[in-house]
């Protein structure tokens, strides 16, 4: 892949942002298939009786062996293999993470092919990042941003499917759109992608195979370490959610360390009810 400069990571230029996302995908695509953690990076191994182990490549083995379709990255390995490449998922992980897990399984189609099938999704883990913020830390200058912060486990909800991408067929003229991304609300398509149609309101979710796609979905209520609340303060809480095979892994008590980012919800209603169902209309473009 052509090489990340500082200068792209910092700031990509007015309508490159899709460009430089593949190209994001694409190194993260060569770290993951490249780096050993047992060979200094630039060291050139071709004079070895035996080719150094990758530990990715290795990962990705137990996956397949173990029918899991999440991977974990140690976050120092990214920084040890390309600075560019990890500035750039830290400072925009929440629009890069689909380019990221499409490089996940193109890797995992070149090496278990017959695993990767076209309807499976793989998911990507981050873990062991540079700094461990509080809760109260946590600013609208993170939102979107990859970080880690630990915190105390209070309370957690039953794990409920969630919609993540969903084929609608136009209940005017019987056109399916294309694959609909969903986050935390029920959302349909804008317009029937038929030219003649003027639907924009009456659709019905496709169930069948590779139309629609759910994932395991928690959400978990932290607190602040009783160590970091300042003296005469009430303690913060943060609403975590948990997708695919992180589900069930904390229980209250526990003091965690959550890998992830921060977004904003507009209206917390539409993430305390069944993730997917759908939602009332509101009239007043949602003001």
């Amino acid at each position: 892949p052509a090489p990340l400069s500082a200068a792209m990571v910092a700031q990509p230029q007015a309508g490159s942002d899709e460009r430089f996302a593949h190209s994001v995908g694409e190194h993260f695509e060569a770290f993951l298939e490249n780096y050993s953690s047992e060979v200094p990076e630039g060291m050139d191994t071709s004079a070895a009786d035996e080719p150094a182990p990758r530990d990715y490549i290795d990962q990705c083995n137990e996956m397949k062996s173990n029918e899991r379709n999440t991977l974990y990255v140690d976050f120092s390995h990214v920084q040890d293999h390309n600075t560019e490449l990890a500035d750039a998922i830290e400072a925009d992980f929440h629009y890069l993470e689909p380019f990221l897990r499409q490089a996940l399984k193109n890797l995992m189609k070149r090496e278990h092919e017959e695993y990767a099938t076209d309807d499976k999704d793989f998911w990507v883990c981050f873990f062991n990042m540079p700094t461990q913020l509080n809760i109260r830390d946590l600013k609208t200058a993170k939102i979107a941003r990859l970080m880690s912060f630990a915190g105390t486990v209070t309370r957690t909800s039953e794990v409920r499917p969630e919609l993540i991408e969903g084929v609608f067929m136009c209940e005017t003229c019987g056109t399916n759109s294309d694959p609909v991304p969903q986050q935390f609300k029920y959302t349909q398509p804008v317009k029937c992608k038929n030219p003649s149609c003027p639907n924009t309101s009456l659709w019905a979710l496709r169930t069948g195979p590779g139309e629609a796609k759910f994932v395991d979905w928690q959400r978990v209520r932290v607190q602040e370490n009783a160590s970091e609340i300042p003296a005469g303060s009430m303690p913060r809480t943060l609403d975590v959610i948990l997708r695919g095979e992180q589900v069930e892994r904390a229980k209250a008590g526990d003091k965690c360390i959550f890998t992830g980012t921060l977004i904003v919800i507009p209206d917390v209603r539409q993430i305390s009810g069944l993730p997917g169902e759908r939602l009332p209309p509101r009239r007043g473009g949602g003001r």
